[in-house]
């Protein structure tokens, strides 16, 4: 086989068979291309390799180029020359070789424009959009146009701009704002339609300026006033701190003059000694903690809060090592617990005490724990569920292996316990900590689970979806709240919403009663790890990667607050009375404490 081209300016072609002598020309020894005869001598050459010689190459007699004329005969011997398709041949090292990729036709020269003009190989541009989808072979165009994305409307000349899918196309035509148009509108119509809208979008531009001046201004307003109630705040505080001191030297101005009156009664140095001690250690208490002591959730009745309020930082606990995953309480004591693998146990009495027990037994971060009676349930990297003893601080019981992944969620109602991991949640007896039963096929990570106020349902988070299911008997699913707001990171759930925080930085509020998407609320910037709801259902915490705490108003599903303590994201938040208490990944456990805001007294001071 040989690689040849009939013409410089036309396409190569390789040959089936080899060439015999006759087929070339004796001047430039290729493959006659345009073969003419000198009838004078009676020799063939190539057009463009006599027409310029004035002496037959051959035999050096004259030639004269008005004596050259076509050699039909050569011609036709070309043309049944067998030759393969020229799309399945190739360029190698500068000879045409056979493409295995390609046509495998072989063909006579004659015939070859009437194959390769149909050749299921030849290639054909996108008709929709060659720049963006290049070409591609006949056989596969068809299967190319399926996905296409750039078919236009059928009223592009009208002026519509959508493309998409031949489906998406088709679904378009429905809504396109310019099917009602008509066929033939004029370049006149166009423009007084376009200044038309011009006109709008001025006017538009012009309230939207006028809108962002007024907002900017409510803003300059609203830190003037939150400058000024944090003045107040801080001025009442140290008014706060006088008392106390003064307080304090009356007690010491009374027991100096009781020493000197010892025959009074209750005036005995035993007495004095007991009065004086309380009175120091209850100061001490307030100096170390650096503000007032943490108020127990009494059963978790209803907040008392009210408008306006303030929540301040009044105090840090360290001693995890690494970030902090999660939060439980029992009683008085707080129980944190992450990267770190330690499970660690706080007073909330005594706050100043610090750590009083560290719990160890885990080998992997610990993403998250549940209280059931007087035992700590805890789960995380290691796939292990772990049992602790809350009287004695120590561990009871352990399943290894309880997931194929991470444990990232749990929830105890009655004697079940249920945990989340990558596409199921599985259902233990809190008894004998045996599994009874596994939900299957859910779609990607359950993150967050939640049980409803009557303890009869159970919410799992997925990505665009959160499943109900039942709390007892065969576990069944109860339907579920579809949504498009991506991958669900905590859940939270009052007497009246379902509340969801999600990968993408926002919050979203369904409807408890008819599961319809309610509100949105704005303000994160990075994922909501983590949400808590007071005891009457009116506010609600989040905390998010972003480092901040938001406090929000369910009743308006407005903001409220937002805190800026914490030096890396905030992964768990839990409320304890009028005290919340948030866990970091900066390795600390803050905490925040509420105020009431007096606006009359904020005035005159």
């Amino acid at each position: 086989m040989a690689g040849l081209s009939l013409d410089d300016d036309t396409e190569p072609i390789l040959l089936v068979n080899k060439l015999t002598p006759h087929f070339l020309c004796p001047v430039c020894e290729q493959l006659y291309k345009n073969p003419v005869i000198n009838i004078k001598c009676g020799h063939t050459f190539c057009k463009k390799c006599a027409s310029g010689c004035s002496r037959c190459p051959v035999d050096n007699e004259p030639c004269d180029a008005s004596q050259l004329i076509l050699n039909r005969l050569v011609v036709g011997q070309i043309d049944e020359l067998l030759i393969y398709c020229k799309y399945g041949i190739r360029k190698q090292n500068g000879t045409w070789v056979q493409d295995p990729t390609g046509c495998h036709e072989q063909i006579i020269i004659g015939n070859r424009h009437q194959h390769e003009d149909e050749c299921e190989f030849s290639p054909k541009p996108c008709p929709n959009d060659v720049q963006n989808c290049g070409t591609f072979r006949s056989s596969e165009l068809e299967q190319h146009l399926q996905i296409c994305p750039y078919f236009e409307c059928d009223h592009k000349d009208k002026g519509c701009e959508f493309h998409g899918r031949q489906d998406e196309v088709r679904d378009h035509l429905g809504t396109c704002g310019y099917r009602g148009l008509p066929n033939s509108i004029s370049q006149r119509d166009f423009q007084d339609q376009t200044k038309a809208l011009e006109a709008k979008n001025r006017c538009l531009r012009d309230k939207l300026d006028s809108l962002t001046k007024r907002v900017e201004v409510l803003e300059g307003n609203k830190n003037s006033l939150e400058f000024a109630l944090e003045t107040c705040l801080s001025n009442f505080q140290n008014l706060n701190k006088k008392h106390e001191a003064l307080q304090t030297l009356v007690e010491q101005l009374m027991t100096s003059r009781n020493r000197r009156s010892m025959s009074s009664p209750g005036n005995s140095a035993e007495a004095i000694k007991q009065r004086t001690s309380s009175t120091s250690s209850f100061s001490s208490l307030l100096s170390g903690y650096g503000g007032p002591k943490l108020s127990p959730p009494a059963n978790l009745r209803p907040e008392t809060w009210k408008m306006p309020f303030q929540f301040k930082c009044i105090g840090s606990l360290r001693g995890h090592k690494k970030e902090v995953w999660c939060l439980a309480l029992y009683k008085q004591r707080l129980y944190s617990s992450g990267g770190d693998s330690l499970i660690k146990v706080w007073d909330l009495d005594v706050v100043t005490n610090g750590c009083i027990k560290t719990m160890e037994g885990h080998t992997g971060v610990v993403h998250t724990m549940a209280i059931y009676e007087n035992t700590l349930v805890s789960g995380g990297d290691d796939l292990s569920i772990r049992v602790w003893n809350l009287d004695s601080n120590t561990q009871e019981n352990c399943v290894f292996n309880a997931h194929d992944n991470l444990i990232s969620s749990m929830v105890v109602v009655g004697d079940n316990l249920f945990t989340a991991s990558y596409s199921l949640i599985k259902v233990w007896d809190m008894k004998t900590l045996s599994l009874i039963h596994t939900i299957s096929g859910l779609h990607h990570w359950v993150r967050a689970l939640v049980v409803s106020q009557d303890k009869e349902s159970l919410y799992s988070g997925c990505h665009n979806t959160i499943d109900i299911w039942n709390t007892s008997g065969s576990f069944q699913h109860k339907g579920n709240i579809p949504h498009n707001y991506g991958s669900i990171y905590s859940l939270a759930i009052t007497h009246e919403f379902v509340i969801a925080g999600t990968y993408n930085r926002n919050i979203q509020v369904f409807s408890l009663s008819n599961n319809q998407h309610v509100s949105s609320l704005r303000g994160h910037i990075g994922v909501v790890n983590s949400l808590t709801v007071t005891p009457s259902g009116r506010f609600l915490f989040s905390s998010s990667s972003d480092q901040t705490i938001m406090i929000w108003n369910l009743e308006n599903m407005l903001p409220i607050q937002t805190l800026h303590r914490h030096e890396g994201g905030v992964n768990a938040v839990v409320l304890y009375g009028d005290t919340l208490l948030s866990g970091s990944e900066d390795h600390e456990i803050k905490l925040f404490q509420y105020f009431q805001m007096q606006m009359g007294f904020a005035l005159q001071t």
